[in-house]
């Protein structure tokens, strides 16, 4: 029997053919290029979002040789391949630092309810050039009148000498609210607001004060042996803390219970 003719329907492989070979690696550069100009990064932010994806460290000059044909390992590959986040309104804004300056330990400090007070020490991850994540360290907050305290985490955004998020009280399923704080010279001190709900239909605002901790004070600390001083107390010494103090050590913020 004849072999039936080849209609338009029919899928033909090139692999089949004598003497094709797919371009893999030209595949897989493009595939890099496409995905750090879909983030709108430049070679250095795009490095610095890689890291954090596959867990070492990218350079940023092995990013441009992965574009332009030097094949790049599996594991970027699969990251470059995934569904990256959206880009930021904010992406336009230039830096004027970045977001690994803002790394490490700070005690934030916030009034709320009209007279009482939080405290917790906030460690900050740069997870790109630009973008930070922060979480709550040991020891544990304190938060006036509540008997479970405040624990958030943010993600955040630097642009120009600001950093402008969004922040989620993880300790229960409703508060939430965007920060917006000023980065003073020295990168030791932060200050500016936070919104949140004063209920479904209400926005109340507060002052948020930040103070990095020296990071050398905690080495060898068991922080979960630490009682913070009384929020009250730490929001009045962060509130008099200027750019010109020392970062904070750990002694000035508790002691060992």
């Amino acid at each position: 029997m004849s072999k039936p003719a080849s209609t338009a329907g029919t899928v033909t492989s090139l692999a089949g053919r004598t003497g094709y070979r797919a371009d893999y690696r030209g595949l897989a550069s493009a595939q890099v290029r496409a995905a750090r100009e879909k983030l709108r990064m430049d070679y250095g932010d795009f490095a610095a979002y890689l890291s954090n994806a596959v867990g070492w460290q990218v350079m940023p000059g092995v990013v441009s040789r992965w574009e332009h044909g030097t094949a790049p390992p599996g594991d970027v590959l699969l990251a470059t391949g995934g569904e990256a986040p959206p880009s930021s309104v904010l992406s336009a804004v230039p830096h004027s630092l970045t977001a690994g300056s803002l790394a490490g330990p700070w005690l934030t400090c916030y009034q709320f309810s009209g007279s009482k007070f939080h405290a917790d020490i906030a460690g900050v991850t740069a997870v790109t050039e630009r973008q930070v994540r922060i979480t709550n360290c040991p020891p544990e907050p304190r938060t006036q009148g509540h008997a479970f305290p405040f624990r958030n985490e943010i993600e955040a955004e630097v642009a120009n000498r600001h950093l402008i998020g969004s922040w989620k009280n993880v300790s229960d399923a409703r508060y939430f609210g965007a920060v917006h704080l000023a980065v003073l010279p020295g990168e030791t001190v932060m200050e500016g607001f936070y919104t949140g709900l004063g209920s479904d239909i209400a926005v109340i605002t507060g002052f948020w004060k930040w103070v990095r901790v020296e990071p050398g004070s905690l080495a060898g600390a068991d922080l979960s042996a630490l009682t913070l001083r009384d929020p009250a107390e730490l929001y009045a010494l962060a509130e008099h803390h200027t750019q010109y103090d020392a970062p904070l050590a750990l002694a000035e913020l508790g002691e060992v219970a």
